[in-house]
């Protein structure tokens, strides 16, 4: 909070670094409601802007949250990066939200031309392994064009282990 006053007290209320950097730090501190203050009386964002925010929702379990505004961000012709995408695969894979989780991971080669990387094959096997769709979680495990990683085949066997 003192920081977030010092800033406005000395000029730096429309800086979109010192913005952005205020957002985070709320959603690291747990100030979900002070960093979309921050977000929504910014005069102009970015990427950075639009992705600290979506991956705020998803840390504190506001999946519906991330995923309006995800919209909101396309809609504004905002395109996404890899680190929104992150956010919101995240957030669908800790709210339960399976066949959203597979449009956005599919939207992203298809509408976005990004190519998934480790962390987003991770968050599509946890999507999977937290609904016990064991077959579906090993299936993106052997369609990785990269080899798994330990996070990974931890998250496979957090899933057997949970599920059976």
């Amino acid at each position: 909070k003192w920081i977030h006053d010092y800033t406005g007290l000395n000029g730096f209320e429309s800086s979109l670094p010192i913005n952005n950097a205020l957002i985070n730090m709320y959603a690291k501190c747990g100030g979900l409601d002070a960093a979309r203050d921050v977000f929504e009386k910014m005069p102009t964002k970015n990427v950075v802007s639009w992705s600290s925010m979506i991956n705020a929702f998803s840390m504190h379990g506001e999946a519906n949250e991330a995923l309006m505004l995800f919209a909101r961000m396309k809609q504004e012709n905002v395109e996404p990066n890899e680190v929104t995408f992150v956010g919101v695969l995240y957030g669908c894979s800790h709210a339960g939200l399976v066949e959203e989780g597979k449009k956005m991971f599919a939207s992203m080669t298809d509408e976005h031309n990004i190519t998934p990387k480790l962390e987003h094959y991770g968050c599509m096997v946890d999507l999977f392994g937290r609904a016990n769709r064991l077959r579906e979680t090993l299936e993106v495990i052997e369609s990785m064009p990269m080899a798994p990683n330990v996070v990974i085949w931890g998250s496979l066997m957090s899933a057997c282990r949970v599920n059976g």
